[in-house]
């Protein structure tokens, strides 16, 4: 067309155009999100059952989050090795280069996080035994209020302004679901606060995982992190006078298939698939898993949820998903 002296008009450019230009190519139909969505469904699922095991270990709530642990120290490390060997040759000089320059502060910093890990996990598990699955769960996951607050004071970074209205629904929510939903039950409170106080250990952990996984490769920090988590779980086990050892295959049996469905399917499985899935909708799915702990709870220990209670479920959700998105657009 570059030789013509005058311009065609529509009709005759789109003629000429299908005479003289090849077909296109037949269009590659990309992998749809349906098999990451299902993905998450089944981390979510894998996940939400660290309560159920929790609550039919033969070992006590603390020593079962500390066998967690130290079953996915060797399964990190193992991912981590299989990392090092497919990374390219250049890769892998800058690999053991960093691993050479742990500093001082770095290794204090690693033994700072297991604890903040260790704390996330004995409150975590003892919950169960006082407060629903579901709510357990649910009240783990308000770690975006505790991250935003800590994010500006340690950093200074911006604090949304408009993350103040899905914290007043939160507020909300728990006014609904721990004060209104229990009745002030003093045994229900208990492991809604042992819940609450979950995620302010888990955000600590978070903050100090971050810095870590900017210097170092993730699947060894987090190798190192669950070891530190571990032995002092195994601690607090001790002193809190829990049964420590399995008496029965079954025990055993018990405590690798939580390693199993929480550490490998869940966390892999839910790791890989958000990648390929908006944030917003990745968010979405990671809150069903309250729903599939009460789901876990009602069928297996007759845990029934009130109208109260799943009013202010519902506004506990609908609060962190709307914070969740906030803090994922102000990056």
């Amino acid at each position: 067309m570059s030789g013509a002296t005058t311009t065609p008009g529509p009709d005759s450019q789109a003629l000429a155009a299908g005479r003289a230009a090849p077909a296109p190519p037949p269009a590659v139909r990309k992998p749809g999100r349906a098999r990451y969505q299902i993905m998450v469904l089944i981390a979510v699922c894998c996940l939400a059952l660290g309560g159920v095991f929790v609550r039919i270990s033969e070992v006590g709530p603390v020593a079962t989050g500390a066998y967690r642990s130290l079953f996915a120290t060797p399964m990190l490390l193992a991912v981590s090795a299989a990392m090092a060997r497919r990374a390219p040759a250049g890769e892998k000089a800058g690999g053991a280069r960093r691993k050479t320059r742990m500093s001082g502060r770095d290794r204090a910093l690693i033994a700072l996080g297991g604890l903040f890990l260790a704390g996330d996990l004995c409150l975590w598990n003892i919950s169960f035994l006082y407060t629903s699955l579901a709510e357990a769960n649910l009240l783990a996951n308000l770690v975006p209020f505790i991250i935003a607050p800590l994010a500006f004071f340690l950093w200074g970074d911006r604090l949304p302004w408009r993350l103040a209205f899905p914290a007043v629904l939160a507020l909300g929510g728990l006014y609904v679901l721990v004060i209104l939903g229990t009745g002030l039950d003093p045994t229900h409170l208990r492991g809604d606060l042992l819940a609450l106080a979950t995620a302010v250990f888990y955000a600590l952990f978070l903050v100090v995982a971050k810095g870590l996984r900017e210097r170092h490769e993730a699947t060894r920090i987090m190798a190192t992190l669950s070891l530190v988590c571990a032995v002092a779980c195994f601690a607090v086990a001790g002193l809190l006078g829990e049964k420590i050892w399995p008496t029965s295959a079954q025990g055993w049996l018990l405590l690798i298939g939580l390693a199993l469905t929480s550490q490998v399917f869940g966390q892999t499985l839910m790791a890989h698939a958000v990648k390929f899935l908006p944030l917003q909708l990745a968010a979405l799915f990671v809150l069903l898993q309250p729903v599939a702990a009460a789901v876990y709870g009602f069928f297996l220990f007759d845990q029934r949820l009130t109208l109260v209670q799943i009013g202010g479920i519902a506004l506990l959700l609908v609060s962190i998903y709307w914070a969740k998105n906030l803090l994922e657009g102000s990056k």
